[in-house]
This record gives structure tokens, sequence and C-alpha cells, in this order.
């Protein structure tokens, strides 16, 4: 029945008994014969012959319809038994932010790479949108979120890794020079330390009894690398706003201070997105649930 019902779909697809049997191998004749054995089982006219062309019946359509992507699934299961047992090898390409790359993937795709030597990567740090048409397998982004936050429409399938607090913060010696903002408005008179990719902008968004309060800061020092803001803030450079992880060793012995600490700040969020296949090559397949497996555990424990 089920070779019937394929030959049926190629019939449909070609308007052709014989274009169809050349498809699936056999001879015309005994494609005819199974069309007939199909009608016969179900009961129903499935399709209208003429001398020109066979089109489906409206029995026939349905049929089509409902069966065409049933048969796309089991072409999807033979493909993922036969994956089995092949060796994984292959070029995996990654566009991470710098952040992710550098705490991260870094460790993530060596200890990859020791279970699976024959699969290659390419790793592009960037902290900008890639166009996933470009040779691109996984995009690794960061954004700051909020509640209201609304993404903008994307094709490609996201996936979350992390999310933390965002943190205004500063050292000992810049709030003792320049003394500490109260309200979030007070950061326009303040050297602020600025990365547009990770907060979306040059607005920083707070919140305190539900009302939001998005600042337009004054831009002391713009760099895509949250690192490098962390590292000027700690020589009094400036008001950092930054996630909480890569910022708990500084608050915890003092050399930052948090700072608007009665206002709630924005969530800082990194994100997976790959575009939707009907059947992803196994070595990005694998890789893609190791990534997210081991970033939450590296994160557990406190990389």
């Amino acid at each position: 029945m089920l070779d019937k019902m394929v030959y049926f779909l190629n019939v449909v697809r070609t308007g052709s008994f014989s274009d169809a049997a050349r498809l699936y191998g056999i001879s015309p004749s005994a494609g005819s014969r199974w069309i007939i054995e199909l009608e016969e089982k179900l009961g129903v006219s499935l399709l209208k012959r003429s001398t020109r062309k066979v089109v489906a019946t409206e029995p026939g359509q349905h049929l089509y319809d409902r069966f065409n992507n049933v048969n796309a699934e089991i072409e999807d299961i033979f493909s993922e038994l036969q994956r089995f047992g092949q060796e994984e090898r292959g070029t995996i390409v990654i566009a991470s932010t710098p952040l992710f790359a550098k705490r991260f993937l870094c460790r993530i795709v060596g200890e990859y790479l020791l279970a699976h030597p024959q699969v290659n990567f390419r790793v592009i740090e960037t902290a900008y949108d890639v166009d996933m048409v470009e040779k691109v397998d996984f995009v690794i982004r960061a954004k700051a979120t909020y509640d209201g936050f609304q993404e903008k429409d994307s094709l490609l399938i996201r996936r979350s890794l992390l999310r933390y607090p965002l943190v205004a913060c500063c050292s000992p010696e810049y709030a003792s020079r320049y003394g500490m903002p109260v309200v979030p408005q007070d950061l326009s008179r303040h050297n602020c330390l600025f990365a547009s990719t990770l907060v979306g902008g040059n607005k920083w968004v707070f919140h305190a009894d539900g009302e939001y309060s998005a600042v337009s800061i004054a831009q002391t020092v713009e760099v895509e690398d949250s690192e490098f803001i962390k590292e000027v803030a700690l020589k009094g450079g400036g008001v950092a706003y930054l996630p909480l992880n890569i910022l708990r060793q500084e608050l915890a012995d003092g050399r930052l201070i948090a700072i608007l600490s009665d206002y709630l700040d924005a969530e800082f969020e990194l994100n997976l997105y790959y575009r939707r296949r009907r059947q992803m090559p196994l070595p990005c397949s694998n890789f893609k649930d190791f990534l997210i497996r081991r970033t939450r555990e590296l994160d557990q424990e406190g990389i």
C-alpha cells in the first residue's frame, strides 16, 4: 500500500502514468494496475484520465494533500535511520557575539572536537546581525529585553541559551569624583559606556512601580565588546550597563558598585538562531544539541 500511495503522489505531480512509473522504476502498466488496486481498496476514484493529462479527482486531491506531508515525514525518518553509524564530518559555521564566543563557545567547540575530530569549525566573532542566507549554520546574538519587548519577526528558529539581569555600575573612584545617579534621567549627565548591539540602541531601560524609563545616555565610549566596557568602568571611565554574569566577581569584591538599585533593570538574553530545514545535516544537528546542553551546564558551574 505504501508503494502504491507514493506512486500515486508521483502521478499527481507529473500528470502522467508513464513519467511517474519512470521515476518510481516500474512499468507504466504496473503503475496503472497499482492505481486501480488503490482505488478499489479505498472505494473512490482518485484520478481523471484523458489523452493529454492525468489529474486528481476531489477525493484524489484530498488524499494527495494529506499524504504528501506524511510521505515527507517518512522520508525524514528513513534519512534519520540511515545517519546512524555514519561518521560525523563536515564544516560548521557559527557567527557569535564576542562575549559568548570567549566565555562559552571556545570551551564547547574544544570539548566537541575531542570527541568528533572529523568536524571542522569556522567561527565568526561579531556583535552585529549576520545574513543567514550566507553559508552560516548558527548565529548567536545578544540583546536586552524587558516586559513588553517584542522581537522582530523572523523566519529563523530561536532557542534561548542564557538570560541575566543587566546591571548599571561604576567604580568607587568614579562615584567619589562625579557622584552617583539617583534616578535614570541622571545618566544623561554622566559618562556612559555604550554597546549598541547589547541594548538595541543608545537607550537604557529601567522601571519602577510599573513605569518604564527609557533614558538616552551620553555616549562617552561606544564599543561592541562587553569585556572592554567592563575594563573601562573598572578604571573609573564611567557608568557601564552590563550582564550580571560578567560582573559578579567585581561587584563582590567592591571594585564595581551597582547603582540605581531601586529600579528594575532590563534583562540580557543570548539566543541561538538557525534556519528551518526539513533535514539538518548530522554534524549540525548533533552540535546544536550539545551546544544548548553545555551552555546551560557551564552557566550553572559559574563560567
